[in-house]
């Protein structure tokens, strides 16, 4: 009985150790302004955290803050726009799309001992919500590991009205153990000038029942031994 849970916490340090020697996921993100991309905007981090700030000809305010590896565990993914505002001066209709994507994430924790990732999208419709239309937020990913890529729909959401926050969608994922990505995309399209919307969303990581049970095998055997030293 001994040796079955010792294996067992062996198994959950080894693979505690292999994730921690996988050099840091590259988080970047990009806008699109009417599908033109707005390079200036453009930004990267290897240090598991970025933010942006900046404008573009019809939006004076377009704010972004990104989490990811290593300062959050594998698979998790958080993005968030603070705000984005069109100009005063806004005319005719236009379609202003945020990405946020981090590349190199390990499917140890989403294609092995943890098979599910559960998705929180928000949208908040902030000022002149009448004239902001077709505002979602959806999450993607990828077991080609390209950045930005929507190979794979995790969850998708819409906003009217004030918006709010949907509960959170959960999307079994299929992965080889190697690396994968993981997209968040915002749009939203604006009509008039002086509009104001923010957007957030998270991908973690929720633990399959198989592994929960190894795990707490493995605790029980930690427990044992300390008793037995105690005894």
């Amino acid at each position: 009985m001994r040796k079955y849970l010792l294996a067992a916490v062996a198994i959950f340090s080894v693979a505690a150790v292999s994730n921690a020697a996988l050099a840091a996921p590259t988080l970047s993100f990009r806008v699109y302004q009417d599908n033109i991309l707005q390079g200036a905007l453009s930004s990267s981090s290897n240090t598991g955290s970025l933010t942006t700030f900046g404008s573009t000809n019809l939006f004076s305010v377009i704010s972004a803050t990104a989490v990811g590896i290593p300062n959050v565990s594998a698979p998790d993914l958080v993005g968030q726009s603070t705000t984005v505002a069109s100009n005063a001066g806004f005319t005719g209709t236009h379609t202003l799309r945020l990405e946020f994507t981090q590349t190199d994430v390990p499917s140890l924790s989403a294609g092995g001992a943890f098979a599910s990732l559960a998705n929180t999208l928000t949208g908040n419709l902030l000022v002149n919500a009448a004239s902001v239309q077709n505002f979602t937020v959806s999450n993607y990913a990828d077991a080609a590991n390209v950045a930005f890529s929507r190979a794979t729909l995790l969850a998708t959401a819409a906003f009217t009205g004030a918006g709010g926050t949907g509960a959170p969608i959960i999307r079994n994922l299929s992965l080889p153990n190697t690396l994968f990505s993981e997209t968040i995309v915002v749009e939203a399209t604006f009509t008039a000038g002086g509009a104001a919307v923010n957007a957030s969303s998270q991908i973690v990581a929720v633990p399959e029942p198989a592994s929960l049970a190894l795990f707490g095998a493995g605790l029980l055997g930690l427990g044992l031994l300390r008793r037995r030293r105690q005894v």
